[in-house]
């Protein structure tokens, strides 16, 4: 079964249970859920629609992340017998109340990477191929000075 039937019949089911589920794009966030679902009072959910058996991409898995950590529930269902059950949940979940777990398809947990903690200190950027020691101005001044470097040619002088 592809994505779209699952799709399909998620939709048709919101709709029929009273809510909307609106097809979400984004011309400059890649990754979003699939649809955003509302339902009244002002019950918001992310759904992400995967054929059965399929991953998030880890983007995806990023951007349902993101959009956890600002509050709103984000569920993927990937076969059809998820989406009552899903609706259900939806329907009873009081919005600032924790949205019941394990409804839909499982995702596991993104791992967060973790930078190493000693990369030295900006006192001695030596070692990555740049320098902050000061120049001594005498030294460049001589670079910029092209009519006062030995060995050039005097191009106001006709001969």
């Amino acid at each position: 079964m592809r994505e779209y039937v699952v799709e399909n019949e998620f939709v048709k089911a919101v709709r029929a249970a009273g809510g909307v589920a609106y097809k979400l794009t984004s011309q400059t966030a890649n990754g979003l859920p699939d649809r955003l679902v509302l339902f009244f009072p002002a019950k918001t959910v992310f759904v992400e629609l995967k054929a059965p058996g399929k991953m998030l991409r880890p983007l995806q898995r990023k951007r349902r992340y993101q959009l956890m950590k600002l509050g709103f529930p984000v569920l993927c269902i990937d076969r059809l017998t998820q989406i009552k059950p899903a609706i259900s949940a939806i329907l009873e979940w009081t919005p600032g109340e924790p949205f019941p777990e394990g409804i839909g398809a499982q995702v596991p947990d993104l791992e967060i990477a973790s930078l190493p903690t000693d990369q030295g200190s900006l006192d001695d950027m030596d070692d990555y191929g740049d320098t902050f020691e000061p120049e001594d101005p005498s030294v460049l001044a001589g670079f910029f000075d092209l009519d006062a470097m030995p060995g050039s040619p005097d191009i106001n002088n006709n001969n």
